[in-house]
């Protein structure tokens, strides 16, 4: 009962990163590692290789996916779901499959009797419960990082990444050598899991307001309700888009900042997909109701752009980390607000430019003075490329207006 005690242990591993933990159990299995299991009597005795072929193949597809994944999700913003999906199904399986492993499931059923089957059926059974659980949870606190203004650009999710492959790396070690410390691990482990997740819902719900009208749940910087529609006082952000303590006190500034963070101009909450044509999905409002809102934003953007600009040289003037603490900058502040709107060929035109100028100009980055033009020259050549299709679309947009028709003169 111990033994299988422990590899109940392993949930935490596996619905956190469960290719790593799956690759990291194969390789101690293949140096004799998890001996005390059922799992290597009566195996065919190529089981382990193709697993590792296997596992190996689907790590090097996930360390690619990692290597791409931000550029595919911000050229395509609907992928985002799937992609949580995946990685939540991804973890109950390759669960299931390392406990099958462990308790014998690949064995001889003529070499087992009818109870260590029915046990083995229960202990898969409840690894891929658990670890369906703990991976619903760590993509809900992984959802919560990421939607934290600043986490990505300042490298925090980065560092956290590293973190949590040691820990994974490290709890499957633990759980082949030392089970029963595993086993007694699983509670501050548990326990951690369950405070972050209350942390981060708490600051979520720190951020919305019921209604006082209908008391439907509304972010607090919104400027109508989503339900109701009643006009309300919204809350400002500050200048990494989070919601402040102080109400907005200009409301086209406001307007601006919400689609800056490609949120909702009624209701503030996160818009799919930014664009001309973007619409909210909860409240139904359109981004840009008409050509002339599209022009506002236009100009509110060059205006944020133009005063950061001395700010950036400054910044890029210190060589080699200037350059990273430029961008950072650049990608926290308003004046990046026209990236979030293009098309989705536009915007992969857009990254594609912004990475060729980012390795162009990176190399002039370290000589003095030059260096200090290189993050401004990045920054208005990615504007420029962002802002063109938002203003093809408003041209568009008016030359296809209906032209109401002039009353007469009067006689």
């Amino acid at each position: 009962m111990e033994y299988y005690l422990a590899v109940l242990a392993a949930v935490p591993y596996f619905g956190s990163r469960p290719l790593v933990a799956s690759a990291a159990a194969v390789l101690l299995v293949a140096f004799g590692s998890f001996e005390a299991g059922a799992g290597g009597r009566g195996a065919p005795p190529y089981s382990t290789f193709l697993a590792t072929v296997v596992i190996g193949t689907l790590f090097a597809v996930w360390s690619a996916q990692r290597f791409v994944w931000g550029h595919v999700e911000a050229v395509w913003p609907r992928l985002s779901p799937w992609r949580w999906r995946a990685a939540v199904a991804t973890a109950t399986v390759s669960g299931m499959v390392f406990a099958g492993y462990q308790v014998g499931a690949f064995a001889s059923p003529a070499e087992r009797p009818a109870s260590a089957l029915l046990l083995g059926g229960v202990v898969v059974g409840a690894m891929g419960a658990l670890t369906l659980a703990f991976a619903q949870a760590r993509t809900r606190i992984r959802q919560g990082l990421e939607a934290i203004p600043g986490a990505d650009e300042l490298g925090v999710l980065l560092v956290l990444d590293a973190g949590e492959m040691l820990f994974v790396i490290g709890g499957i070690a633990l759980s082949a050598f030392a089970p029963t410390a595993a086993t007694l691990a699983v509670l501050p482990i548990t326990g951690l899991v369950t405070c972050a997740y209350f942390i981060l819902r708490a600051r979520e719900e720190s951020e919305r307001i019921a209604c006082p009208a209908c008391a439907t749940s509304t972010h607090r910087a919104a400027p109508c309700c989503p339900g109701c529609g009643a006009v309300r006082e919204p809350t400002a952000l500050d200048v990494i888009g989070r919601t402040a303590r102080t109400p907005a006190a200009d409301t086209q500034a406001h307007v601006f900042a919400l689609l800056a963070r490609c949120r909702c101009r009624a209701c503030a909450e996160p818009l799919e997909a930014g664009g001309p044509d973007a619409f909210c999905a909860r409240c139904g409002a359109r981004a840009f109701p008409t050509p002339d809102d599209i022009r506002m934003f236009l100009r509110a953007a060059d205006r944020a752009l133009m005063r950061i600009l001395p700010l950036l040289a400054l910044i890029g003037a210190v060589p080699v980390i200037g350059l990273v603490a430029g961008l950072c900058v650049l990608r926290l502040s308003s004046a990046n607000a026209v990236a979030a709107h293009g098309r989705w060929k536009h915007r992969l035109v857009a990254r594609a430019v912004r990475v060729g100028l980012l390795l162009t100009f990176s190399l002039l980055q370290v000589i003095p003075f030059v260096g200090a033009a290189v993050v401004p020259l990045i920054a208005v050549a990615s504007h420029l490329s962002n802002r063109r299709p938002l203003q093809r679309a408003a041209a568009s947009a008016a030359s296809t207006a209906p032209v109401e028709p002039v009353p007469p003169a009067p006689a």
